[in-house]
């Protein structure tokens, strides 16, 4: 983590943005959101929220949502927009969701 970042360690509510506002921030540009089912650093049900709650400015801007409210099961994919979303069964690693960001990075990467 970037050591600016980390100055907000136990102050969460002095961040600037929170998660919905800074997947905001990325519009119209493609994003992709991976977290595992047993990630301590992360939690999953809220990133897939802050995805959901980002969609409406992706669609201002003319790109798609993420394609759903409903949290999809693990290991199921989410790339049909332009905000992508799996979330792998396990713990704290990208390696699990690294070949579904492949084939979302694919659209937009010839």
């Amino acid at each position: 983590m970037a050591g600016n970042y980390l100055k907000y360690y136990h102050h969460w509510g002095d961040l600037p943005v929170d998660s919905p506002e800074l997947i905001s921030l990325v519009a119209p540009r493609p994003i992709f959101i991976g977290c595992g089912t047993k990630d301590q650093w992360a939690d999953p049900h809220g990133e897939f929220l802050a995805a959901v709650a980002a969609g409406p400015v992706y669609r201002l801007l003319g790109a798609k949502d993420v394609g759903t409210t409903t949290q999809p099961a693990a290991d199921e994919e989410l790339i049909s927009g332009d905000i992508g979303f799996r979330m792998h069964e396990g713990g704290h690693t990208d390696a699990l969701d690294f070949p579904t960001f492949l084939k979302f990075a694919g659209k937009y990467w010839k």
